[in-house]
């Protein structure tokens, strides 16, 4: 939630019953790179063939830990038809690359991770996964919708370094008031809002965000109702306990992160936005 205040004026064979594509492991505690590799798995979906080879990666981290761990493609499928089949076959590799890994899918706010141990204190994250579809910027993607994927894995760091990086991109650690979130179907990742809950642990990002008055900022938001969401994007006024205070003259279609076009819509002149440091990220 935020503040508005105006201003005037690998191997990979689809849907094959297990996917697996391997990486060493190492010694490291409490987790270590997983045996089979969910990234290693993606990049094979996202180049199997043409179509989504002709896609692009995305929300380009700049920082560490987004910067070190994460992946998101979106690519413009042939058909709506294509489309459902994809997001359903990369929902099926997901869950058998987590089996094979011994770990178990579960869906919190931010999406699905698969995790060893699941619902114990035990619990360590393995990877995060998810894949959307959407038939918004139709003009832009004529024939099917956009399809965005995005995984988040450990590939060589200490099992504690890659615990702490999970948790501010986005993972919630098991605990007694810990809520996990059904999925709409038995099998299927979890289609988190991309409007997520703000990590509860502060980044890289938040920190220079916060101690660089003058930054360009954004922050997205999805109100209720809305198909895409938007993006208000503006300069960093004054921060104080980590809640920023940014002017913000310009308003976006979508999540700008991933958005295929960078469309303006209506906005105020300009406004005051102030929201956690955690909200916001830096921008062009």
């Amino acid at each position: 939630m935020f503040f508005i205040k105006k201003i005037r004026s690998s191997l990979y064979l689809p849907l094959l019953p297990l996917l697996v594509v391997g990486c060493g492991t190492t010694s490291h505690a409490p987790r270590t790179p997983s045996e089979y590799s969910f990234y290693d798995t993606t990049q094979s979906f996202v180049t199997f063939n043409e179509t989504r080879r002709n896609g692009a990666v995305v929300d380009k981290g700049i920082f560490y830990p987004k910067s070190e761990f994460t992946f998101t493609y979106r690519y413009c499928s042939d058909n709506p038809q294509q489309a459902e089949h994809d997001v359903v076959e990369y929902q099926t590799l997901a869950k058998n690359v987590c089996n094979i890994n011994q770990g178990q899918l579960i869906h919190q706010g931010t999406g699905t991770w698969c995790v060893s141990n699941a619902n114990t204190y035990d619990e360590q994250p393995i990877f995060y996964a998810r894949i959307s579809s959407t038939d918004l910027w139709a003009d832009l993607c004529l024939d099917g919708p956009f399809v965005t994927l995005k995984t988040i894995e450990n590939t060589h760091h200490n099992g504690e370094e890659w615990f702490e990086a999970a948790q501010v991109l986005g993972y919630e650690p098991y605990g007694a008031e810990r809520l996990l979130v059904p999925p709409a179907e038995a099998g299927t990742l979890h289609q988190a809002p991309p409007a997520q809950p703000a990590p509860a642990v502060v980044s890289e990002e938040s920190l220079y965000i916060s101690a660089n008055p003058g930054a360009t900022v954004c922050i997205f938001d999805k109100p209720p109702g809305s198909p895409y969401g938007y993006t208000y994007r503006g300069q960093v006024q004054s921060s104080q306990n980590g809640i920023i205070r940014a002017l913000v003259s310009q308003k976006y279609k979508g999540d700008l992160r991933t958005a295929p076009a960078q469309e303006l819509v209506p906005w105020h002149e300009q406004a005051y936005i102030t929201a956690a440091s955690t909200s916001w990220f830096v921008c062009s």
